[in-house]
C-alpha cells in the first residue's frame, strides 16, 4: 500500500479493537478528556481506582464530578498540559479514597490522555524505608550490616553511632571485613561460635572487646542476626552492638563487694531490687525495663518507685505486710499482688525479699526479686475453668439423655392427643400446650448436649457467606427494626467443615443475645473472613464468623463465666443461661474455638473459628427422602426404656408398620436367631445390659447381612466417629422426635438400604 492510500475501514476497525483491548487489560487506569473536560473514554481499571462506573463518568465534566479538585495541584497540571502541550507526571493523595496515585497527563488532539496508577503500597514502602533509616541513625547502639561471602562478611552499612564509638569514618569501614576492629583481647573463640550460629541460620549474642581507631578498648554486647535480602539462602548479617563499659565496671565493683554478691545469690534472677531502709533509697535491676517497661529515668530513687505502681486495691495489704516483717524479727517476706506496667496493663507478680539487720536487730537493708507470674496464673485459671466446664458437661450430658427419653413419650402423646381432640377445642389446646412445653424442653436438652459436646454432629463442606446471606431475612425479623444489621464478608472466603443446621441455631442465638444487649437499639455486625493459621490458638486454617454489637458489654467477671451453663445476667424468665454454653460446646466439638472481646459500655464481639475444609459440597448428598410417610414393612424395635418402647411401638403401628419389640440387645438377637425376618432394625443407641445399639447392629448384621439399621438416641456417642461426628452410613433419629420426623426417617432408611449397610460402615 502506497503512502497516499488510506487504511481500509476493516483494518482501522481491527486496529481500534486491538487498541481498546489493550487499554482494557492494562494495569493502569486510563481516561480521555476532551477540550471541555468531558470524559470521552475510560477503561475498566479507572472505574476501580475512582470507584465510579462508566455510566456515571462518560460524557460528564470531570470537575463537576469532582468539584473539590478545582484549584488543586491536579487541576493546575491538567490545565497547563492542555494549554501548553507536552506532559506532566506527579503524585497525588486521594483524600476521599485514602489512596495515593501517580498521575501522567499527555496532551492529545481532543484534550488530555491521563494514566492513573495506584502507588499506595509502594509509597508506604518508601516511607517505611526512610523512617527505618532515620530510626537506625538515631539509635544509641552501633549498627553494622555486612554481606556474606565465601570466607567472611563484607561491611555494606554502618550507622552514625558506629563512627562515634569506633572513630572510623563510614568510608573507612565500607567494603572491609570486621577484622580491623579486633585486637589482642578480642575473643576469637566467641567469634568462631558466632560464625557457626550464623551459618546455621540462627542469631548469636556475645560480649566482645573491640578496638577503636585510636587503639582504645571498647566493651560491646554484640547481637548478630542473619537475614536474606532475596529469596533463598542467607545473604547478609546485621550486627547490633551496645557499649557495656559502664556495666562491666559495675560488674567488677559487684564482684569486689562480697556482701552484695552473697545477697544477690540468695535472690532470684528476675527483677532484683535493693532497698536501703535507712535513707529509703531503692535500686532496680535492668530487668525492670524488660519486665514492666520502667527504665531508671522513669523511677524515683525512693521506695515510691515501687508503691506508686502497686494496684490500689492491693496497696494497703502489701505495704502493711512488708512493714510488719521489717519492724518484727523475721528475715524473709513474701507476697503476691498486682503490679501496674508502664503501658497501663496489670501484671500478677510474686515478690520475695530478705531483710538484713544490724547487731541490735534493726532492719537496715532489704534485697529481693519480683517474678511476673501473669501467664502462669492465667493458665491455672483456664485449667480450672476447663475442668469445671468438663465436669458440668459430663453431668449435663447424662441428664439430657434421660430427659430426652421422657420428652419423647410426652411429645409423641401430645401430638396424638392434638390429632384426636380436633373436635374439642379446649382439650386440644391443652394438648397443644403440652406439646409446645415438650418442644421447649427438647430445645433445652439440645443445648445441654451441645455444651457437653455430646450431640451428634453431621458436618459437611459449607459456604458460610451463603449460609449467612440466606439467614439474613430471618435475622432481621428476630432482632427487630431498632437494630441495624450489617454483614461484612471478605472475598474468597474458604469453606468450613461444619454442621450447618447447628451453626444456623448458633448464629440466631448470638444475634438475639446482641439484640438483648441493645434495649434501645443499635448496630449489629456479622463478619465473615479467613483467619490466619494459628488464630484460634492451634495449627490450621479457620473461617472466622463474628457477631458484634454496640450494646452494654460485659464486665471481666461476667465474660469469664459467660460459657458456663445456666449462668445469665438477664432477668428471671428472660433466658435459660444455655445460649453461650451451647455455642461453646458446639464450636469446641466441631474442632474450632470461640472468643469473646468486650468491655462495659463498649459492646461485645463473639468470634467463632470454624475449621476450614478443601472438600467440595456434594449436591443432593444430604437431602431427605420424600417418599410416603407410612408403610407395611416389618420392624424390629429395640428400646430398654419401657415407656419409650411402648410409645414408639404404638407410633410405628399407627403408621402401618408391623412391629416386634425387644427390651435390649440380647433379646433382639434371640428373636433374629429364631429365624424371624425383618425389613429394618430400629434401635436405641444407649442401652443397659452390656450391649449398646452399635454393638447390636454389628451382631445383627452378622445374622442378616442386608438388614438396614435406624438408630435413635438423645445421647448418641457410640455412633459418632473419632471426630465426634455422625459416622458415615449411619442413619440417626435424634430424641425427642415428632411423628412426621419418625415417618420421614424410616422411609429414608428403607430407601438407602440398597446402597448402605446400616451400622456396618462405622
Amino acid at each position: 500500500m502506497t503512502g497516499g492510500e488510506k487504511t481500509p475501514p476493516i483494518a482501522q476497525d481491527a486496529l481500534a479493537s486491538q487498541l481498546y483491548a489493550s487499554l482494557e487489560t492494562m494495569a493502569d487506569g486510563f481516561i480521555l478528556l476532551d477540550g471541555a473536560w468531558r470524559v470521552t473514554y475510560l477503561n475498566s481499571q479507572i472505574e476501580k481506582l475512582l470507584r465510579r462506573t462508566r455510566t456515571e463518568l462518560l460524557g460528564r465534566n470531570i470537575w463537576e464530578m469532582y468539584p473539590h479538585g478545582v484549584g488543586s495541584m491536579t487541576h493546575e497540571h491538567f490545565a497547563k498540559v492542555k494549554e501548553e502541550g507536552g506532559s506532566a507526571t506527579f503524585e497525588v493523595q486521594g483524600a476521599r479514597l485514602e489512596r495515593r496515585f501517580e498521575v501522567r497527563a499527555f496532551a492529545s488532539q481532543e484534550g488530555l490522555a491521563v494514566y492513573l496508577r495506584d502507588i499506595t503500597d509502594a509509597h508506604a514502602t518508601r516511607r517505611r524505608a526512610r523512617l527505618l533509616q532515620e530510626a537506625v541513625a538515631q539509635l544509641q547502639d552501633f549498627v553494622m550490616i555486612s554481606r556474606l561471602e565465601a570466607e567472611d562478611a563484607v561491611i555494606e552499612f554502618v550507622n552514625p553511632t558506629f563512627t562515634a564509638l569506633t572513630g572510623y569514618a563510614v568510608e573507612e569501614a565500607i567494603g572491609r571485613t570486621s577484622h580491623f576492629l579486633r585486637g589482642a583481647k578480642t575473643d576469637l573463640g566467641e567469634i568462631r561460635r558466632i560464625r557457626s550460629q550464623v551459618a546455621a541460620g540462627r542469631s548469636a549474642r556475645a560480649e566482645l572487646i573491640y578496638y577503636s581507631k585510636g587503639g582504645g578498648e571498647i566493651w560491646l554486647e554484640v547481637n548478630v542476626t542473619p537475614f536474606s535480602a532475596r529469596p533463598g539462602a542467607q545473604t547478609h548479617v546485621v550486627t547490633v552492638a551496645r557499649d557495656i563499659a559502664a556495666r562491666k565496671d559495675a560488674e567488677r565493683q559487684l564482684r569486689e563487694s562480697t556482701e552484695r554478691f552473697r545477697i544477690v545469690a540468695q535472690a532470684t534472677d528476675e527483677v532484683v531490687w535493693d532497698w536501703n531502709l535507712l535513707d529509703d533509697t531503692i535500686w532496680w535491676s535492668d530487668a525492670m525495663r524488660a519486665r514492666f517497661g520502667y527504665g531508671p529515668e522513669d523511677l524515683p530513687p525512693t521506695s515510691e518507685s515501687w508503691t506508686d505502681h502497686i494496684h490500689p486495691d492491693d496497696l494497703q495489704r502489701v505495704t502493711a505486710g512488708i512493714h510488719a516483717v521489717i519492724d518484727g524479727a523475721d528475715e524473709r517476706w513474701a507476697d503476691d499482688y498486682r503490679f501496674m506496667r508502664a503501658d497501663g496493663s496489670i501484671a500478677q507478680v510474686m515478690d520475695r525479699g530478705f531483710v538484713i539487720r544490724d547487731a541490735a536487730g534493726k532492719g537496715t537493708r532489704m534485697v529481693g526479686s519480683i517474678v511476673d507470674v501473669t501467664a502462669q496464673r492465667e493458665l491455672e485459671a483456664q485449667l480450672r475453668q476447663s475442668q469445671r466446664l468438663e465436669a458440668v458437661g459430663q453431668l449435663t450430658g447424662g441428664v439430657a439423655h434421660d430427659f430426652n427419653n421422657l420428652l419423647t413419650v410426652i411429645l409423641s402423646n401430645a401430638e396424638l392427643l392434638e390429632m384426636r381432640l380436633a373436635g374439642d377445642e379446649r382439650l386440644r389446646m391443652l394438648a397443644e400446650m403440652t406439646r409446645l412445653a415438650a418442644e421447649r424442653g427438647a430445645e433445652l436438652t439440645s443445648r445441654l448436649l451441645a455444651f457437653s459436646r455430646r450431640q451428634a454432629l453431621d458436618p459437611k463442606p459449607a459456604d458460610i457467606k451463603a449460609l449467612v446471606s440466606g439467614m439474613e431475612p430471618l435475622l432481621r425479623r428476630a432482632v427487630g427494626e431498632q437494630v441495624d444489621i450489617r454483614i461484612a464478608a471478605a472475598e474468597d472466603v474458604w469453606r468450613a467443615h461444619i454442621d450447618t443446621l447447628q451453626l444456623e441455631s448458633v448464629l440466631l442465638n448470638l444475634c438475639i443475645n446482641a439484640r438483648d444487649a441493645m434495649p434501645d437499639g443499635g448496630d449489629l455486625t456479622i463478619e465473615i473472613a479467613n483467619a490466619l493459621p494459628g488464630a484460634a490458638g492451634e495449627a490450621g486454617d479457620y473461617v472466622l464468623l463474628s457477631v458484634s454489637d454496640t450494646g452494654t458489654g460485659m464486665s471481666e467477671a461476667t465474660r469469664a463465666r459467660a460459657f458456663e451453663p445456666f449462668f445469665t445476667t438477664k432477668e428471671v424468665g428472660k433466658g435459660s443461661g444455655l445460649g453461650l454454653s451451647m455455642v461453646y460446646g458446639f464450636v469446641t466439638q466441631s474442632k474450632g474455638a470461640v472468643k469473646i472481646d468486650t468491655k462495659i459500655g463498649e459492646g461485645a464481639k463473639v468470634t467463632l473459628y470454624l475449621p476450614r475444609t478443601k472438600e467440595v459440597a456434594r449436591e443432593g448428598s444430604d437431602r431427605a427422602v420424600q417418599n410416603a410417610a407410612s408403610g407395611r414393612e416389618r420392624i424390629l424395635l429395640v428400646e430398654d426404656d419401657d415407656l419409650v418402647r411402648a410409645q414408639a411401638g404404638a407410633e410405628l403401628r399407627g403408621l402401618g408398620y408391623r412391629v416386634v419389640t425387644a427390651r435390649g440387645g440380647a433379646e433382639a438377637l434371640e428373636i433374629l436367631r429364631a429365624g424371624q425376618e425383618f425389613d429394618l432394625l430400629f434401635t436405641d443407641v444407649v442401652m443397659a445390659g452390656g450391649m449398646n445399639g452399635r454393638q447390636l447392629a454389628e451382631a445383627a448384621r452378622a445374622l442378616a447381612p442386608h438388614l438396614p439399621v435406624l438408630y435413635t438416641s438423645g445421647h448418641p456417642e457410640t455412633v459418632l466417629n473419632e471426630a465426634d461426628h455422625i459416622a458415615p452410613g449411619v442413619k440417626l433419629l435424634r430424641k425427642p422426635y415428632r411423628r412426621r420426623e419418625l415417618a420421614a426417617k424410616l422411609r429414608e432408611a428403607f430407601a438407602s438400604s440398597s446402597t448402605s449397610c446400616g451400622g456396618a460402615e462405622h
